[in-house]
């Protein structure tokens, strides 16, 4: 059974209950940049107790304050949809961001603007984004229909009043937001023609493993007909977007780093002895090793017998070690990783050598997670947290795959958040 608030999230899912959504959005979208326009032109005008006509300054900034509802919204909408997602944690955030390259575009190009007009934006644009988004949340709750065949089981264990199984080809007088299938699997002549008359009615029809994978965010391993060669081959481009990204990311960050690095570095030294810094070899893209590099969490011999798993409070783990590992600054060195093209910022978690050989021996797709690059931070990192053996491997690669093959600049924002609330929390470090 999927936990409820995973279940609670994915009503902002595209792949299950967005179907809905597409006949409001364009409407609402005007409606609500109205609503903008008037909140800023009344509050402004309450503000300076002047009802005239508006000036330029007024103008440009509702101009301005649309293009960031419109950035608001739609970053609201992607990051949204993704298992787990709270979008109102993002709110305050993507708001500000918005009005921030407003106002450094408005300074950059000398554009007459009035301040208080500016300031009425940021509320506006908070509150009505916020109304928006509860506005389309409510229109995503509904039913759906699970025809019997093929993959269907788990969808039906993860929320039995929302995914209800069909015994007979037939809606009856029941009322459903759509019909779940499974696209690989054969159905009967009657089956087949039930599916056929509810197209031809207009009622949505959605795969049952793409339905599962926005509800529980990983990939089934035991049954992967729709995990295809293409799907699990990343768009080239954004991959080269990604990696360019990160390395500038990574080179600004620097004299914010560096110094960390360096403090942490001597803390590790006084605490035990051995260097401050912990090489070990990891498997990488393509399944090639390489020389992963961390700050020392653990005492000099911790792996004197050989490779382990991490447990919880382990003995190894040193004073300093604990808290490094919680807040994951013992990383921060694998920045030098991403700028040799070893690793990225976002992606898969590098296992070592000695593990991914016994883990391709047991799970037979374990070599499809060399695909990408491995990552300092990744989807299965935010949402499983740490494995500590076979079993914990194997839903880890299954949210490894969910990765892959929605790999996407939205999917990657989205794991930055979830990141830095892991940080904060501490969520699955050992």
């Amino acid at each position: 059974m999927v936990h409820s608030s995973i279940i609670d999230s994915s009503l902002y899912s595209k792949s299950v209950t967005e179907v809905k959504l597409s006949p409001y959005l364009t409407i609402f979208t005007f409606i609500f940049s109205l609503i903008i326009i008037a909140i800023i032109m009344i509050g402004s005008s309450l503000l300076i107790n002047d009802f005239s006509l508006p000036t330029q300054n007024f103008i440009n900034v509702i101009i301005g304050s649309l293009i960031s509802y419109t950035i608001s919204s739609l970053m609201m909408h992607k990051l949204g949809r993704f298992p787990g997602s709270r979008p109102l944690a993002y709110l305050l955030p993507t708001v500000a961001i918005s009005l921030l390259v407003l106002t450094a575009s408005i300074n950059v190009f000398r554009i007459e603007y009035s301040r208080f007009a500016l300031a009425v934006a940021f509320f506006s644009v908070l509150i009505v984004t916020y109304l928006e988004f509860k506005f389309l949340q409510s229109k995503q709750k509904g039913r759906y229909a699970v025809v019997p065949f093929g993959f269907f089981q788990p969808l039906i264990d993860c929320n039995e009043e929302r995914f209800s199984l069909l015994p007979t080809p037939g809606l009856g007088n029941e009322q459903y937001t759509g019909i779940i299938l499974d696209n690989s699997a054969e159905l009967p002549g009657h089956w087949q023609q039930f599916i056929a008359e509810s197209l031809s009615n207009d009622i949505h029809i959605l795969n049952s493993i793409t339905a599962y994978e926005s509800i529980t965010g990983k990939s089934p391993l035991d049954h992967y007909g729709e995990i295809t060669y293409g799907e699990l081959r990343p768009a080239p481009i954004y991959l080269m977007l990604k990696r360019s990204l990160e390395t500038l990311l990574v080179l600004l960050s620097g004299p914010l780093t560096i110094p960390i690095v360096f403090v942490v570095a001597i803390a590790v030294k006084l605490e035990s002895k051995g260097p401050a810094f912990f090489t070990q070899k990891r498997v990488g893209k393509g399944g090639k090793e390489f020389s992963m590099y961390k700050l020392r969490s653990m005492c000099l011999d911790s792996e004197i017998d050989g490779a382990q798993f991490a447990g919880e409070n382990d003995p190894r783990i040193t004073r300093i070690g604990k808290v490094i590992r919680k807040l994951r600054i013992d990383e921060v060195p694998q920045f030098l990783n991403i700028l040799k093209g070893d690793m990225a910022l976002i992606g898969p978690r590098p296992e070592q050598a000695s593990f991914v050989k016994e883990f391709e021996k047991v799970i037979p797709l374990y070599s499809y997670r060399h695909v990408v690059r491995p990552g300092i931070s990744g989807w299965a990192q935010v949402t499983h947290g740490y494995a500590a053996d076979e079993d914990e491997t194997r839903e880890k690669l299954s949210h490894d795959f969910y990765y892959v093959k929605n790999l996407s600049l939205w999917l990657d924002i989205d794991i930055v958040f979830k990141t830095i609330r892991t940080m904060l929390t501490g969520f699955g470090a050992r």
